[in-house]
Protein backbone atom coordinates (compact mmCIF):
# COMPACT_ATOMS: atom_id res chain seq x y z
CA UNK A 1 0.00 0.00 0.00
CA UNK A 2 1.81 3.24 -1.02
CA UNK A 3 0.47 4.94 1.73
CA UNK A 4 2.51 2.95 4.62
CA UNK A 5 6.14 4.55 3.76
CA UNK A 6 4.65 7.75 4.97
CA UNK A 7 3.39 6.59 8.40
CA UNK A 8 6.95 4.65 8.27
CA UNK A 9 9.15 7.81 7.75
CA UNK A 10 7.17 10.01 9.85
CA UNK A 11 7.27 7.08 12.90
CA UNK A 12 11.52 7.67 12.52
CA UNK A 13 11.37 10.54 12.57
CA UNK A 14 9.32 11.30 15.59
CA UNK A 15 12.21 9.24 17.29
CA UNK A 16 15.09 10.98 15.86
CA UNK A 17 13.72 14.19 16.67
CA UNK A 18 12.61 12.36 20.24
CA UNK A 19 16.36 11.32 20.58
CA UNK A 20 18.24 15.06 19.38
CA UNK A 21 15.50 17.04 22.09
CA UNK A 22 17.11 14.38 24.34
CA UNK A 23 20.49 15.00 23.86
CA UNK A 24 19.69 19.03 23.37
CA UNK A 25 18.11 18.01 27.37
CA UNK A 26 21.17 16.53 28.27
CA UNK A 27 23.34 19.67 27.60
CA UNK A 28 21.11 22.29 28.95
CA UNK A 29 21.01 19.94 32.39
CA UNK A 30 25.16 19.68 32.37
CA UNK A 31 25.69 23.77 31.55
CA UNK A 32 27.66 23.99 34.39
CA UNK A 33 29.02 20.58 34.90
CA UNK A 34 32.93 20.77 34.93
CA UNK A 35 34.71 18.99 32.41
CA UNK A 36 31.77 18.22 30.15
CA UNK A 37 32.19 18.14 26.60
CA UNK A 38 28.35 19.38 24.65
CA UNK A 39 26.83 16.61 22.57
CA UNK A 40 25.47 16.73 19.00
CA UNK A 41 23.70 14.43 17.12
CA UNK A 42 24.23 13.56 13.98
CA UNK A 43 21.52 12.55 11.31
CA UNK A 44 21.24 10.73 8.52
CA UNK A 45 18.94 10.09 5.87
CA UNK A 46 18.18 6.64 5.73
CA UNK A 47 18.07 4.14 2.59
CA UNK A 48 16.13 5.09 -0.14
CA UNK A 49 13.95 2.40 -2.01
CA UNK A 50 12.22 2.34 -5.45
CA UNK A 51 7.88 2.01 -4.91
CA UNK A 52 5.70 -0.38 -6.57
CA UNK A 53 5.37 2.44 -9.37
CA UNK A 54 8.57 3.18 -9.84
CA UNK A 55 9.31 6.17 -7.57
CA UNK A 56 12.47 5.97 -5.62
CA UNK A 57 11.14 7.78 -2.24
CA UNK A 58 13.19 8.00 0.86
CA UNK A 59 12.76 5.83 4.44
CA UNK A 60 13.19 8.33 6.63
CA UNK A 61 15.89 9.69 9.22
CA UNK A 62 17.88 8.37 12.00
CA UNK A 63 20.42 9.49 14.72
CA UNK A 64 23.66 8.36 13.49
CA UNK A 65 25.93 8.80 16.22
CA UNK A 66 25.98 11.41 19.26
CA UNK A 67 29.43 13.00 19.05
CA UNK A 68 31.29 15.23 21.59
CA UNK A 69 32.80 18.32 20.14
CA UNK A 70 36.28 18.37 21.27
CA UNK A 71 39.49 19.54 19.97
CA UNK A 72 42.32 16.69 20.28
CA UNK A 73 45.08 19.26 20.10
CA UNK A 74 42.95 21.59 22.66
CA UNK A 75 43.22 18.55 25.21
CA UNK A 76 46.73 17.58 24.59
CA UNK A 77 47.50 21.63 25.38
CA UNK A 78 45.29 21.33 28.24
CA UNK A 79 47.19 18.71 29.99
CA UNK A 80 50.13 20.73 29.89
CA UNK A 81 49.36 23.66 31.67
CA UNK A 82 47.49 21.69 34.11
CA UNK A 83 50.88 20.34 34.74
CA UNK A 84 52.80 23.69 34.72
CA UNK A 85 50.37 25.77 36.52
CA UNK A 86 50.04 23.39 39.12
CA UNK A 87 54.38 23.06 39.62
CA UNK A 88 54.26 26.43 39.45
CA UNK A 89 51.68 27.51 42.38
CA UNK A 90 52.87 24.54 45.08
CA UNK A 91 56.36 26.04 44.40
CA UNK A 92 55.00 29.88 44.65
CA UNK A 93 52.77 28.39 48.05
CA UNK A 94 55.95 26.51 50.18
CA UNK A 95 58.81 29.72 49.00
CA UNK A 96 56.38 32.09 50.48
CA UNK A 97 56.05 29.64 53.56
CA UNK A 98 59.58 29.74 53.27
CA UNK A 99 59.35 33.54 52.75
CA UNK A 100 57.52 33.42 56.80
CA UNK A 101 59.70 31.23 58.24
CA UNK A 102 62.88 33.75 57.60
CA UNK A 103 60.71 37.02 57.74
CA UNK A 104 62.33 39.77 59.56
CA UNK A 105 59.75 42.00 60.30
CA UNK A 106 58.22 40.24 63.42
CA UNK A 107 59.31 39.95 66.63
CA UNK A 108 61.70 38.09 67.48
CA UNK A 109 63.63 38.38 64.85
CA UNK A 110 67.23 37.83 63.66
CA UNK A 111 68.62 41.05 63.00
CA UNK A 112 67.28 42.15 66.03
CA UNK A 113 68.57 39.65 68.35
CA UNK A 114 72.43 39.82 66.38
CA UNK A 115 71.81 44.11 67.15
CA UNK A 116 70.80 43.76 71.02
CA UNK A 117 74.05 41.26 71.38
CA UNK A 118 76.23 43.91 69.74
CA UNK A 119 74.35 46.58 71.70
CA UNK A 120 75.17 44.39 74.81
CA UNK A 121 79.06 44.24 74.00
CA UNK A 122 78.89 48.38 73.86
CA UNK A 123 77.25 49.12 77.20
CA UNK A 124 79.78 46.40 78.10
CA UNK A 125 82.57 48.74 76.85
CA UNK A 126 81.66 51.47 78.67
CA UNK A 127 81.73 49.53 82.12
CA UNK A 128 84.02 46.79 81.59
CA UNK A 129 83.70 45.54 85.20
CA UNK A 130 79.82 45.80 85.60
CA UNK A 131 78.52 42.39 86.60
CA UNK A 132 75.40 43.48 85.35
CA UNK A 133 76.53 44.50 81.80
CA UNK A 134 78.23 41.14 81.72
CA UNK A 135 75.19 38.92 82.54
CA UNK A 136 73.37 41.21 80.08
CA UNK A 137 75.86 40.22 77.24
CA UNK A 138 75.68 36.99 78.24
CA UNK A 139 71.61 36.49 77.90
CA UNK A 140 71.86 38.41 74.68
CA UNK A 141 74.04 35.66 73.25
CA UNK A 142 71.24 32.95 74.74
CA UNK A 143 69.29 34.88 72.92
CA UNK A 144 70.55 34.73 69.51
CA UNK A 145 71.60 31.55 69.84
CA UNK A 146 67.54 30.69 70.59
CA UNK A 147 66.65 32.66 67.44
CA UNK A 148 69.11 30.61 65.24
CA UNK A 149 67.25 27.18 66.71
CA UNK A 150 64.34 28.82 65.90
CA UNK A 151 64.72 29.23 62.67
CA UNK A 152 66.67 26.34 62.14
CA UNK A 153 63.60 24.40 63.50
CA UNK A 154 61.25 26.48 61.30
CA UNK A 155 63.14 25.72 58.27
CA UNK A 156 63.12 21.92 59.18
CA UNK A 157 59.50 21.81 59.82
CA UNK A 158 58.37 23.27 57.11
CA UNK A 159 60.94 21.07 54.88
CA UNK A 160 58.97 18.23 57.07
CA UNK A 161 55.62 19.26 55.90
CA UNK A 162 56.45 19.87 52.05
CA UNK A 163 57.38 15.90 52.63
CA UNK A 164 54.41 14.96 53.79
CA UNK A 165 52.33 16.96 51.08
CA UNK A 166 54.67 15.64 48.20
CA UNK A 167 53.77 11.92 50.14
CA UNK A 168 50.60 12.41 49.93
CA UNK A 169 50.37 13.66 46.55
CA UNK A 170 52.46 10.33 45.05
CA UNK A 171 49.91 8.23 46.94
CA UNK A 172 47.04 9.65 44.97
CA UNK A 173 48.70 8.58 41.68
CA UNK A 174 47.94 4.78 41.60
CA UNK A 175 44.06 5.30 42.21
CA UNK A 176 44.22 7.97 39.45
CA UNK A 177 46.00 5.62 37.21
CA UNK A 178 43.53 2.66 38.00
CA UNK A 179 40.85 4.87 37.13
CA UNK A 180 41.74 5.94 33.99
CA UNK A 181 42.19 1.57 33.16
CA UNK A 182 38.69 1.23 33.94
CA UNK A 183 37.27 4.17 31.95
CA UNK A 184 39.40 2.43 29.56
CA UNK A 185 37.66 -0.58 29.50
CA UNK A 186 34.40 1.08 29.67
CA UNK A 187 34.65 3.16 26.94
CA UNK A 188 36.38 0.16 24.24
CA UNK A 189 33.41 -2.34 25.45
CA UNK A 190 30.28 0.33 25.06
CA UNK A 191 32.19 1.85 21.73
CA UNK A 192 32.21 -2.02 20.43
CA UNK A 193 28.44 -2.43 20.56
CA UNK A 194 27.87 1.34 19.13
CA UNK A 195 26.67 2.26 22.46
CA UNK A 196 27.52 6.05 23.49
CA UNK A 197 30.48 6.24 25.67
CA UNK A 198 30.80 9.98 26.32
CA UNK A 199 29.74 10.07 29.90
CA UNK A 200 32.49 7.85 30.59
CA UNK A 201 35.12 10.02 28.18
CA UNK A 202 34.28 13.17 30.13
CA UNK A 203 35.35 11.54 33.56
CA UNK A 204 38.25 10.26 31.41
CA UNK A 205 39.57 13.28 30.91
CA UNK A 206 38.63 14.69 34.38
CA UNK A 207 41.18 12.14 35.65
CA UNK A 208 43.75 12.53 33.01
CA UNK A 209 43.47 16.58 34.49
CA UNK A 210 43.96 15.57 37.33
CA UNK A 211 46.62 13.47 36.78
CA UNK A 212 48.41 15.94 34.75
CA UNK A 213 48.27 18.33 37.73
CA UNK A 214 50.05 15.94 39.62
CA UNK A 215 52.89 15.03 37.32
CA UNK A 216 53.66 15.86 33.45
CA UNK A 217 52.14 12.71 31.03
CA UNK A 218 51.39 12.46 27.47
CA UNK A 219 48.37 10.83 25.80
CA UNK A 220 47.64 8.98 22.84
CA UNK A 221 44.63 7.43 21.60
CA UNK A 222 44.36 4.34 19.58
CA UNK A 223 41.35 3.07 17.07
CA UNK A 224 39.27 2.12 19.59
CA UNK A 225 39.20 4.60 21.78
CA UNK A 226 41.33 3.70 24.70
CA UNK A 227 44.57 5.71 25.99
CA UNK A 228 47.92 5.07 26.58
CA UNK A 229 49.30 7.58 29.14
CA UNK A 230 53.00 8.11 29.47
CA UNK A 231 55.45 10.02 31.66
CA UNK A 232 57.22 12.98 30.61
CA UNK A 233 60.14 10.83 30.09
CA UNK A 234 58.77 8.30 28.29
CA UNK A 235 57.52 5.48 30.82
CA UNK A 236 53.99 3.74 30.37
CA UNK A 237 51.98 4.20 32.83
CA UNK A 238 48.22 2.98 31.70
CA UNK A 239 47.73 1.21 28.29
CA UNK A 240 44.42 0.08 27.68
CA UNK A 241 42.94 -1.50 30.55
CA UNK A 242 46.19 -2.13 32.01
CA UNK A 243 48.34 -0.39 34.67
CA UNK A 244 52.02 -1.18 33.36
CA UNK A 245 53.79 1.03 36.32
CA UNK A 246 52.42 2.16 39.49
CA UNK A 247 54.11 4.70 41.49
CA UNK A 248 56.31 3.34 44.86
CA UNK A 249 57.25 5.84 47.40
CA UNK A 250 60.94 5.30 48.44
CA UNK A 251 62.89 6.93 51.61
CA UNK A 252 65.89 9.14 49.40
CA UNK A 253 68.26 11.26 51.98
CA UNK A 254 67.70 12.61 55.48
CA UNK A 255 66.11 16.03 56.14
CA UNK A 256 66.51 18.78 58.07
CA UNK A 257 64.70 16.94 61.26
CA UNK A 258 67.18 13.75 61.18
CA UNK A 259 64.08 12.01 59.49
CA UNK A 260 63.85 10.68 56.36
CA UNK A 261 62.83 12.58 52.97
CA UNK A 262 60.97 10.32 50.21
CA UNK A 263 60.66 10.22 46.45
CA UNK A 264 58.23 8.83 43.91
CA UNK A 265 59.82 6.07 41.94
CA UNK A 266 58.43 3.42 39.43
CA UNK A 267 57.41 -0.11 39.85
CA UNK A 268 56.40 -2.79 37.49
CA UNK A 269 53.77 -5.18 38.07
CA UNK A 270 57.36 -7.88 39.06
CA UNK A 271 58.10 -5.25 41.79
CA UNK A 272 61.16 -3.78 40.33
CA UNK A 273 61.55 -0.23 41.06
CA UNK A 274 63.49 2.01 39.14
CA UNK A 275 64.39 5.35 40.00
CA UNK A 276 63.61 8.11 37.67
CA UNK A 277 63.83 11.40 39.29
CA UNK A 278 63.11 13.39 35.92
CA UNK A 279 60.61 11.70 35.36
CA UNK A 280 58.77 13.31 38.22
CA UNK A 281 59.99 16.49 37.95
CA UNK A 282 57.36 18.82 37.02
CA UNK A 283 53.58 19.34 37.99
CA UNK A 284 53.10 19.37 41.96
CA UNK A 285 55.45 16.93 42.78
CA UNK A 286 58.20 18.69 40.63
CA UNK A 287 57.03 21.77 42.43
CA UNK A 288 57.27 20.17 46.44
CA UNK A 289 60.50 18.61 45.31
CA UNK A 290 61.78 21.71 44.05
CA UNK A 291 60.89 23.69 46.67
CA UNK A 292 61.71 20.79 49.48
CA UNK A 293 65.51 19.45 48.15
CA UNK A 294 66.73 23.17 47.14
CA UNK A 295 64.81 26.15 48.56
CA UNK A 296 64.70 25.16 51.80
CA UNK A 297 67.88 23.49 51.84
CA UNK A 298 69.67 26.78 50.05
CA UNK A 299 68.37 28.94 52.88
CA UNK A 300 69.50 26.13 55.90
CA UNK A 301 73.02 26.02 54.61
CA UNK A 302 72.94 30.29 54.33
CA UNK A 303 71.98 30.24 57.90
CA UNK A 304 74.44 27.56 59.00
CA UNK A 305 77.15 30.23 56.97
CA UNK A 306 76.26 32.89 58.88
CA UNK A 307 77.20 30.48 62.30
CA UNK A 308 79.94 28.58 60.38
CA UNK A 309 81.47 30.42 57.92
CA UNK A 310 82.95 28.88 55.19
CA UNK A 311 85.62 26.75 57.08
CA UNK A 312 88.14 29.07 55.58
CA UNK A 313 86.98 32.28 56.27
CA UNK A 314 84.95 32.84 59.90
CA UNK A 315 81.22 33.46 60.31
CA UNK A 316 79.80 34.86 63.58
CA UNK A 317 81.07 32.08 66.02
CA UNK A 318 84.54 31.91 65.06
CA UNK A 319 84.60 35.90 64.84
CA UNK A 320 82.96 36.05 68.18
CA UNK A 321 85.44 33.31 69.94
CA UNK A 322 88.55 34.89 68.43
CA UNK A 323 87.72 38.48 70.14
CA UNK A 324 86.67 36.46 73.21
CA UNK A 325 90.18 34.07 73.52
CA UNK A 326 91.86 36.99 72.86
CA UNK A 327 91.22 38.84 76.02
CA UNK A 328 91.53 39.09 80.04
CA UNK A 329 88.66 37.94 82.42
CA UNK A 330 87.52 39.66 84.96
CA UNK A 331 90.20 38.12 87.34
CA UNK A 332 92.94 38.45 85.42
CA UNK A 333 93.40 35.59 83.75
CA UNK A 334 93.65 34.51 79.49
CA UNK A 335 90.37 33.36 77.96
CA UNK A 336 92.59 31.68 75.16
CA UNK A 337 90.70 28.26 76.61
CA UNK A 338 87.44 29.90 76.99
CA UNK A 339 85.20 30.29 74.11
CA UNK A 340 81.80 32.32 74.00
CA UNK A 341 80.18 29.80 71.67
CA UNK A 342 80.37 26.24 70.50
CA UNK A 343 78.69 23.87 68.54
CA UNK A 344 78.22 23.60 64.54
CA UNK A 345 75.49 25.28 62.29
CA UNK A 346 72.25 27.16 63.35
CA UNK A 347 70.74 24.18 65.26
CA UNK A 348 73.82 23.18 66.74
CA UNK A 349 75.31 26.65 68.43
CA UNK A 350 75.46 26.78 72.26
CA UNK A 351 77.35 28.81 74.34
CA UNK A 352 80.07 26.87 75.85
CA UNK A 353 80.15 25.29 78.80
CA UNK A 354 83.26 27.23 79.91
CA UNK A 355 81.53 30.63 79.75
CA UNK A 356 80.50 32.46 82.68
CA UNK A 357 79.63 36.00 84.05
CA UNK A 358 83.17 36.49 85.11
CA UNK A 359 85.11 34.74 82.36
CA UNK A 360 83.61 37.06 79.57
CA UNK A 361 86.80 38.81 78.16
CA UNK A 362 86.13 42.87 78.36
CA UNK A 363 89.62 43.62 78.86
CA UNK A 364 93.13 42.60 77.10
CA UNK A 365 95.37 43.87 79.77
CA UNK A 366 94.82 43.62 83.33
CA UNK A 367 95.28 47.04 83.53
CA UNK A 368 92.05 48.54 85.48
CA UNK A 369 89.09 49.81 82.91
CA UNK A 370 91.02 48.10 80.01
CA UNK A 371 87.72 47.68 77.73
CA UNK A 372 89.39 47.10 74.56
CA UNK A 373 88.32 43.62 73.58
CA UNK A 374 84.58 44.73 74.75
CA UNK A 375 84.84 47.31 71.95
CA UNK A 376 86.67 45.06 69.63
CA UNK A 377 83.77 42.82 70.18
CA UNK A 378 81.34 45.12 69.34
CA UNK A 379 83.12 46.09 66.60
CA UNK A 380 82.54 42.79 65.10
CA UNK A 381 78.80 44.65 64.26
CA UNK A 382 80.65 46.72 60.99
CA UNK A 383 82.84 44.43 60.22
CA UNK A 384 82.46 42.79 56.70
CA UNK A 385 83.14 39.27 56.34
CA UNK A 386 84.49 37.50 53.20
CA UNK A 387 82.43 34.38 54.19
CA UNK A 388 79.07 36.51 54.03
CA UNK A 389 79.99 37.88 51.05
CA UNK A 390 81.90 40.64 51.65
CA UNK A 391 79.08 42.27 53.82
CA UNK A 392 78.28 42.51 58.13
CA UNK A 393 76.00 39.96 59.89
CA UNK A 394 73.25 42.24 59.49
CA UNK A 395 73.37 43.12 56.44
CA UNK A 396 73.94 39.52 55.70
CA UNK A 397 70.81 38.69 57.22
CA UNK A 398 68.80 41.39 55.07
CA UNK A 399 70.23 39.95 51.91
CA UNK A 400 69.25 36.28 52.90
CA UNK A 401 65.82 37.34 53.53
CA UNK A 402 65.60 39.73 49.94
CA UNK A 403 66.68 37.10 48.34
CA UNK A 404 63.61 34.67 49.71
CA UNK A 405 61.77 37.10 49.35
CA UNK A 406 62.23 38.08 45.61
CA UNK A 407 62.25 34.25 44.82
CA UNK A 408 58.61 33.83 46.76
CA UNK A 409 57.44 36.74 44.28
CA UNK A 410 58.84 36.32 41.38
CA UNK A 411 57.26 32.19 41.86
CA UNK A 412 54.37 34.04 42.35
CA UNK A 413 54.26 35.82 39.61
CA UNK A 414 55.68 33.21 37.59
CA UNK A 415 52.17 31.00 38.91
CA UNK A 416 49.86 33.54 38.11
CA UNK A 417 51.10 33.94 34.43
CA UNK A 418 51.03 30.35 34.53
CA UNK A 419 47.04 29.79 36.16
CA UNK A 420 46.00 32.68 33.80
CA UNK A 421 47.42 30.48 30.33
CA UNK A 422 45.81 27.51 31.95
CA UNK A 423 42.36 29.73 32.51
CA UNK A 424 42.95 30.94 28.65
CA UNK A 425 42.99 27.61 28.00
CA UNK A 426 40.03 26.41 29.77
CA UNK A 427 38.61 29.22 27.99
CA UNK A 428 38.88 27.78 25.05
CA UNK A 429 37.79 24.70 25.34
CA UNK A 430 34.61 25.91 27.04
CA UNK A 431 34.33 27.87 23.59
CA UNK A 432 34.60 24.79 22.05
CA UNK A 433 33.46 22.22 23.97
CA UNK A 434 31.26 23.91 26.60
CA UNK A 435 27.28 24.11 26.40
CA UNK A 436 26.26 27.69 24.98
CA UNK A 437 22.56 28.17 26.45
CA UNK A 438 21.75 30.62 23.88
CA UNK A 439 22.27 27.81 21.06
CA UNK A 440 20.48 24.97 22.88
CA UNK A 441 17.56 26.86 23.21
CA UNK A 442 17.80 27.68 20.04
CA UNK A 443 17.97 23.52 18.90
CA UNK A 444 15.50 22.98 21.57
CA UNK A 445 13.01 24.92 19.18
CA UNK A 446 14.05 23.76 16.21
CA UNK A 447 13.84 20.29 16.56
CA UNK A 448 10.63 20.94 18.85
CA UNK A 449 8.84 22.10 15.66
CA UNK A 450 10.69 19.34 13.60
CA UNK A 451 9.35 16.51 16.31
CA UNK A 452 5.82 18.62 15.53
CA UNK A 453 6.31 18.67 12.01
CA UNK A 454 6.84 14.43 12.28
CA UNK A 455 3.53 13.98 14.24
CA UNK A 456 2.04 15.79 11.65
CA UNK A 457 2.97 14.15 9.54
CA UNK A 458 2.21 10.66 10.53
CA UNK A 459 -1.18 12.27 11.66
CA UNK A 460 -2.17 13.35 8.03
CA UNK A 461 -1.22 9.82 6.87
CA UNK A 462 -3.41 7.96 9.20
CA UNK A 463 -5.72 10.07 7.77
CA UNK A 464 -5.61 9.49 4.55
CA UNK A 465 -5.33 5.76 5.52
CA UNK A 466 -8.98 5.99 7.11
CA UNK A 467 -10.06 7.29 4.08
CA UNK A 468 -8.40 4.78 1.17
CA UNK A 469 -9.65 2.31 3.97
CA UNK A 470 -13.16 3.68 3.38
CA UNK A 471 -12.98 3.91 -0.07
CA UNK A 472 -12.20 0.91 -0.64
Amino acid sequence: MAISPILDSAARALLANETVLSVVGENIANVDTPDYSRQRAELQADTVIAQVNGVAVGTGVHVQTVDQIVDPLLARRQLGAETDASQQSALSDQLGGLAGVLNDLDQPSLAGALGDFFDAADALGRNPQGLAERATLLARAGALVSEFHRRSAGLADLQRTIDDRYVAVASEVNDQLTRIAQLNGAIVAAEATGQSANASRDQRTAALNQLAQTVGISTTEDAHGAVTVSLAGGATLVAGTDVLHTVAIRTNGVGLDGGALHEAQLADPNGVVVRLPQAFATGELGGLANARDVAVVTASANLDRLVDGTGVDPGLRDAVNAVQQAGIDLDGNSTAAVPLFQGTGAAGIALSGAITVRTLAAAKTTEPGDNANALALADLRSTALPALGGTTFSGYVATEESRVGEDATQAGDVATASSLKLKQIQDQRAGISGVNLNEELTNLLRYQHAFQAASRVLTVGNEVLDELLKAV
